[in-house]
């Protein structure tokens, strides 16, 4: 689809960023795809345009499908997970430094020595990128899997502009710089690309080509599988053969919660999802209000701050560490935590939990709905620009740093772990209607999870379209103020916000570009809608 529009179709629509990934998967769906093909294959697309926000060895692709055959949604967890010999010592935590934040400094409030965990092989699990659209095709799909690839081939046979590549490569000049095999791969020549120059990945076609006729496995426990541990392995890394051969994606049923008439639902733990459906349940406790009001806003600020100290203190993967999801998905719990709103509807909570940070990820998402009613929400990461920036030699696969996020401090409920699965923020979404199926999703970290949710919360009480849904003013905030918010939230709600004792910090952006695609069930149509830009015009 068109950026910053929405589009009707009788036969199926996708809805991502860049443009030309959204139109390989317009193409999938016009040679007979359904949506859950065009949502690989656009993924796919997006790992060869956008590298530095996704990649074929990216870290993690979070999804929910509905499968119009049975009626049933489920939830795809293609997350990264720590190697078997993966520990909570192995990463040497010192004191924060002085010096520009990172990944660490931002959301753990420390530093780690030569930043381990985040550039470099310590940084590397098995990624789930590629498993999870190997997945997703290969169990909802129609078409054969070279239909999936062969669109992306075509791309780098044809070449294409580095775009905002280009600027993410000048960002990290001199730690890419530290990895010659990065550095040849994205600095063809050895020198900073311009964003109109056009770019050749001939190893990543190679890679793909490979893919192609060897299927998906390949990248796991197959020659390229082996390639990549042995490389990780050799320098320094704790990935293994065993690591990438028994490396599986989870196919599961969604945590989901009902949302005044709507059934919405969320990929499972480690992922975002949770977050944002107990935000939908502590808001329907409250009679809605139009969302040009100050008391709308307000509210909305507290029960963000509610939701993050939960997740913050209590989440982690469950399988290592114990976490109440069902009592943190209960209608009881959310009465119980907005007690006090409702008995003092104009306290502004500002209590210091303690100091709490957040980095923006490298993610992008990809929405789709086809005519017979197929919808998939899929959000896709490298986690920081360019992951580990390791890239294997001869492959042009960089590696995702599922491992920085994990928290390096020891003693933590997503502290490393054998095994253990990271907590991230990827957090597609899917809503049920009576009379439309919605997907939405978007990148944009931690920030991520509180748009979306808003975004729920328009499509269900405003009756908004895509589009409308996605466009407007946002805010994010965690566990205490400063609220951050968009400048094109009205002055006058920003005026009373102040008044009321909120702090605010007026930001041009918050997360990234939205996109939604839906089936219309009365009129058996499609509609999507979409934008790349944060600043929730």
């Amino acid at each position: 689809m068109v950026e910053g529009k929405e589009v009707l179709s009788t036969r199926g629509a996708v809805a991502a960023g860049p443009e030309e990934a959204a139109r390989v998967g317009a193409g999938v769906l016009d040679r007979g795809g359904n949506a859950m093909d065009a949502a690989a294959a656009t993924s796919l697309a997006c790992c060869m345009l956008q590298p530095q926000s996704t990649g074929v060895m990216g870290y993690v692709l979070c999804a929910l499908v509905l499968d119009c055959r049975t009626g049933k949604v489920w939830s795809l967890d293609a997350n990264s997970i720590a190697p078997a010999s993966a520990s909570e010592t192995m990463y040497d935590v010192i004191r924060m430094h002085g010096g520009p934040k990172g990944i660490n400094e931002n959301e753990y409030l420390c530093s780690v020595r030569d930043n381990a965990n985040v550039h470099g092989p310590q940084a590397v699990g098995p990624p789930g990128m590629m498993a999870g659209m190997g997945v997703l095709w290969e169990r909802w799909g129609r078409l054969k899997w070279s239909d999936i690839v062969t669109p992306s081939l075509t791309l780098l046979e044809n070449g294409f502009p580095f775009g905002s590549t280009a600027a993410a490569i000048r960002n990290l000049e001199p730690v890419i710089r530290r990895f010659p095999a990065t550095e040849k791969h994205l600095m063809p020549q050895g020198r900073l690309p311009a964003a109109d120059d056009v770019w050749h990945r001939q190893d990543v076609e190679k890679s793909l080509t490979r893919a192609c006729e060897a299927g998906w496995r390949d990248f796991y426990d197959g020659e390229i599988g082996r390639k990549i541990a042995n490389y990780v392995g050799s320098t320094g890394g704790a990935l293994t053969r065993e690591d990438m051969a028994n490396y599986e994606p989870r196919v599961t049923a969604p945590y989901e919660t009902m949302y005044r008439d709507a059934t919405v639902y969320a990929a499972i733990l480690p992922n975002g999802g949770l977050t944002a459906l107990q935000v939908l349940n502590m808001l329907e406790c409250f009679e809605p209000v139009t969302d040009d009001t100050v008391t709308y806003w307000h509210r909305l600020a507290e029960v963000l701050k509610l939701a993050w100290r939960d997740r913050l203190l209590y989440m982690g993967d469950p399988d290592h560490v114990d976490v109440e999801i069902q009592r943190l998905l209960s209608k009881d719990y959310a009465v119980g935590r907005v007690e006090s709103m409702r008995q003092f509807p104009e306290f502004v909570d500002r209590r210091s939990p303690g100091p709490e940070g957040d980095s923006m990820a490298g993610t992008l998402h990809v929405s789709t709905a086809d005519a017979e009613g197929n919808v998939a929400s899929v959000t896709i990461s490298q986690g920081g620009a360019f992951g580990s920036l390791v890239t294997v030699p001869g492959t042009g696969l960089i590696l995702g740093h599922g491992m920085c996020r994990l928290d390096p401090r020891p003693g933590r409920k997503n502290s490393v772990a054998s095994r253990k699965r990271p907590l991230n923020n990827t957090a597609p979404l899917l809503i049920r209607l009576p009379d439309r199926d919605v997907a939405t999703g978007l990148p944009g970290g931690r920030r991520l999870v509180s748009v979306n949710a808003r975004i729920v919360q328009k499509i269900v009480d405003f009756g908004a379209s895509s589009f409308e849904a996605v466009s407007g003013p946002r805010m994010h905030v965690q566990m205490e103020e400063p609220i951050m918010v968009t400048r094109s939230l009205d002055e006058a709600i920003q005026d009373g916000l102040l008044e009321m004792g909120h702090e605010l910090n007026v930001v041009g952006g918050v997360a990234g570009g939205a996109h939604c695609a839906e089936y219309l069930k009365p009129e058996g149509t499609v509609r999507a809608g979409g934008n790349t830009w944060a600043a929730g015009v």
